[in-house]
Formats: structure tokens, sequence, C-alpha cells
């Protein structure tokens, strides 16, 4: 390990905290760092999925590089070649020999984020590569060895993804080996405070400004909110008042304009609720719930923004591509209804 367990966590101060939900993930954080074994990391936008990764692989030991892909963002044309690269005249325009990001992450840890998104063709390889530890580059003719660990993470119920055919069964399996939950903030609301102090602490430092200090009523107002942005909307908040406070203490009109006035209801708890599966697993049902009200509030959202991505992002402090993917998921949903 490249330093004590205190050395590691101290660097990732997004899951400090002392609620049940977060105690849990600190100590199964720890349990498989130093193991090979994959793992699949589950959460919402916004609550670490990628910073998890990190600390896994900063606490497992390994050499190489961390080297994250965003799975989202790569065309389903170039996947293949970006991932396990290609040999010179393997197609149209591949006029030298390249490394792909699977060489780059030798003897370190590969992060598949949005795994989900990968084409069916390519799961196929990457369960090779699970399965054998080795890839072939597009146009190339042999095997060659992978010493890399592999941690993927998602926001969708790649159960749900298997069932409809979009996800291989035997790949879900072994990238879930070990499967780790990262909980929503609205799940660690007793967090709140120590994180936001933190935030603000080190972003004090990191602009050279002295940090503001949260009035009680602010303090109160902020643990009621529900974060649908969860961590990193919490930061940017934090970001926000060390820059644009205009005193040593934080009064409600200094919050940013979206978290003033009313705690909003979530649309999702009180009109046209997903109904609790009760004859499913806990786990599972509480997974359906949540999706459900992820394209609920995303629906309210457009709505209430004429169907503007770009001011529903910023009003929700959401991803701008996890609201598109979203979306498209409610078109398809809308497709099979009529």
């Amino acid at each position: 390990m490249r330093g004590g367990v205190d050395d590691w966590y101290g660097a990732f101060v997004q899951f400090l905290g002392e609620s049940p939900a977060v105690r849990v993930l600190r100590d199964r954080l720890v349990a498989v760092a130093q193991t090979p074994l994959p793992v699949l990391l589950i959460g919402e936008t916004g609550t670490g999925k990628e910073v998890a990764a990190q600390v896994l692989h900063e606490a497992s030991g390994r050499a190489g590089a961390f080297v994250p892909v965003d799975c989202a963002a790569i065309s389903p044309t170039l996947v293949e070649s970006e991932l396990f690269g290609h040999e010179r005249g393997a197609f149209t325009g591949a006029d030298r020999r390249r490394d792909g990001l699977i060489a780059a992450a030798q003897g370190g840890t590969f992060f598949l984020d949005e795994v989900a998104e990968l084409p069916l063709e390519v799961q196929t390889r990457l369960l090779r590569l699970l399965q054998e530890g080795t890839f072939r580059p597009v146009g190339g003719q042999g095997q060659r060895k992978a010493d890399i660990r592999v941690i993927a993470a998602t926001w969708k119920d790649l159960s749900q993804e298997v069932h409809a055919g979009r996800f291989r069964r035997d790949l879900y399996h072994r990238l879930g080996v070990v499967e780790l939950r990262l909980p929503p903030l609205r799940e660690r609301t007793q967090d709140i405070g120590l994180l936001l102090d933190a935030f603000l602490e080190a972003e004090g430092e990191r602009i050279g400004r002295r940090p503001p200090r949260l009035e009680s009523a602010v303090r109160a107002h902020l643990r009621r909110w529900p974060w649908p942005g969860n961590v990193r909307e919490l930061k940017n908040v934090a970001h926000y008042l060390v820059a644009l406070s205009s005193g040593p203490r934080v009064t409600m009109a200094d919050l940013p304009p979206q978290l003033r006035g009313p705690v909003p209801v979530m649309p999702s708890l009180t009109v046209d609720a997903p109904k609790v599966r009760t004859d499913l697993p806990y786990i599972e049902a509480r997974r359906q719930w949540l999706d459900a009200f992820q394209l609920k509030y995303v629906s309210q959202l457009l709505e209430e923004h004429d169907g503007n991505i770009s001011q529903a992002a910023r009003a929700s402090q959401m991803d701008r591509r996890s609201i598109q993917r979203i979306l498209k998921r409610l078109r398809a949903l809308s497709t099979q209804e009529s």
C-alpha cells in the first residue's frame, strides 16, 4: 500500500461522515482495496463513483496508472479502438499502430464509468479480458497479456439491462464479483454539515480566502435540502460560498439563488409516486423505486424548463449528459407506450 488508511482517506473528503451507509461503504472499500477482484460501483450522479475507484486504486498498491474511461462519451464506432488499440491498416484512417487505454492501464487500474453504455460486441471482448487476462487490438493477430484491475460503475440497474437484452449476463456477474453501492446524499443527511465544512475549508485554502461560517438556520435549511446532484452539488455550493459570501458568516441571502426559499417537495414523493414492490427482495424493490423516481424527476424538470437541457442541468445541478441519457430512456418508454 502506498500509505496508511488515514493517508488515502484524508485525500477523499467525499466519504467523511458517520452515517451508517457511509461507514459500511468505507469498511468495504478497505476490505476489497488490496484484492485483485473486479468491483462494480452503483450510484446516482454525483455520489462519487470515480472518487471511490480512485480510493481503491490508491490503496491497492498497484504501481501502474489509474485510467478512467467515460463509456458514454466515446463514439460507438470508435470504442473498440479506444479501449483495445489498433494495428496499422485495421480500418480506414488507421495509418499507424496505436495503443489503447487498456495498454495505458498496465500494472494499474482500468476504470469503466457508465459501463452500461458499452455496445454488446465490446462487452464480449471485455468479458474475455476479465476471464483470461488477455486482449487483442483491432486488426491484430495475437492476444496480449493485460495486468490490470478492472473497476466499473453505473447509475443503471444492470440486472434490468440484462433482462432487456442490453447487457451480457455473464459480464454482469464478472464485473459484480464485488458490488458496492454509493448512497445518495439524502440518505446521509447527518453528514452534510461535516462535508460542507470540509469543502469550505479546502476551497478557502485553494483560493487563499478564509472560509465563511454558516449560521445555524442555514445549516438546518441545507440538511433538509433534497440534493439531487448529491455530493458534487454540495461541493459546488461550497465553492460558491467561499467565492461570493459578503461576510464572515453565511446567511440565507448568501446562498445560491436556487437554494433560497422553501425546501422543495420532490414530485416523486407526492403525486403519482411509484408503487413499492413488496413482492420483490428489498434491494431490487428499492432500485426499481429509485429508478422510477429518477425518470419522474427529470421529466418534470424538463417540463418546467420547456425542454431546455442546459437550463435544467443548471437548475438541478445535474450533469448535462446524465439528463440526456435519462431523456433518451423517457423517449424510449413513450415510444413503447404508443
